[in-house]
């Protein structure tokens, strides 16, 4: 069995490299994986609402209330239930008893999640106020960047624009080959499927929004891999693992499917 998918590890080198520069993170923080009910976070004089991939410090409290229930990670790739009402500060969750069933691959695959959480949130701290307009702008939401798809129909999704009125482009084009799509909608999102004329299986894909047809260097684009069968079979033991323990930590089937199209990088 891998120990990570590819994609993951080709990741985690990059992760590696954007954190060095960054210096705004703590080994030592834990970071919430999934949250249930509105518990929330005392930072200083300031109250936050607590989110997937919300830091929690040495800095902040947790208030938990009734029918809440968190769970949440540290960068050895440990996961935590907390499932009891009070105020917990950083001291109090570090003495908590780590899950007993992990493995040696969920933790590596928790450790992945850890630093893509912690990344995102000192990334969103760093742009924070800045404006982006034209294709600088990043719309994608719907599938994410960097995943395999297993799957005959897709359902591209993407952010609105405030009082747009004209036409958002969404484009597609074949990674290594020569096939370009261009098509103008009002609406946010957009499903296609493996029609083998669009979308091919076995195929990488890059696309984009854009307010015009003909974006320039600036634009970013998502990129996935459309999977084929047998791909899939190579994958279905470390799903299978990852459904196990995610089950024992209390996650249905809806929230197992999610996490690991989010965290695993695969969308079936």
């Amino acid at each position: 069995m891998e120990n990570l998918p590819e994609i993951i590890r080709r990741h985690l080198v990059l992760m590696v490299i954007w954190f060095i520069p960054l210096g705004v993170f703590s080994q030592q923080e834990f970071i919430v994986y999934k949250v249930k009910g509105e518990p929330y976070l005392k930072i200083n004089d300031s109250v936050q609402s607590v989110t997937k991939g919300s830091v929690i410090d040495e800095a902040a409290t947790l208030i938990m209330k009734r029918d809440d229930e968190l769970h949440y990670i540290d960068s050895k790739g440990d996961i935590y239930e907390l499932y009891e009402t009070g105020s917990f500060n950083y001291q109090a969750l570090q003495k908590r008893t780590a899950f007993k069933e992990n493995t040696s691959f969920m933790r590596n695959l928790f450790s992945y999640v850890w630093k893509e959480l912690t990344y995102n949130m000192a990334s969103r701290n760093n742009k924070s106020g800045v404006v982006y307009r034209g294709d600088a702008l990043v719309l994608m939401r719907y599938p994410a960047d960097s995943i395999s798809i297993y799957s005959n129909n897709i359902r591209f999704e993407w952010e609105p624009i405030e009082n747009k009125e004209k036409d958002y482009f969404f484009i597609l084009r074949e990674v290594n080959g020569d096939t370009k799509t261009v098509i103008g909608t009002p609406s946010t999102s957009l499903a296609l499927t493996t029609d083998n004329i669009l979308l091919r299986k076995g195929h990488d894909y890059e696309w984009t929004i854009s307010e015009t047809k003909y974006p320039d260097s600036k634009t970013r684009y998502y990129s996935f891999k459309l999977g084929t069968d047998d791909d899939f079979k190579t994958k279905a033991a470390d799903i299978k693992e990852i459904s196990l323990t995610l089950k024992k930590l209390g996650f249905t089937k809806a929230e197992i499917r999610e996490a690991i199209c989010q965290d695993y990088k695969i969308c079936y």
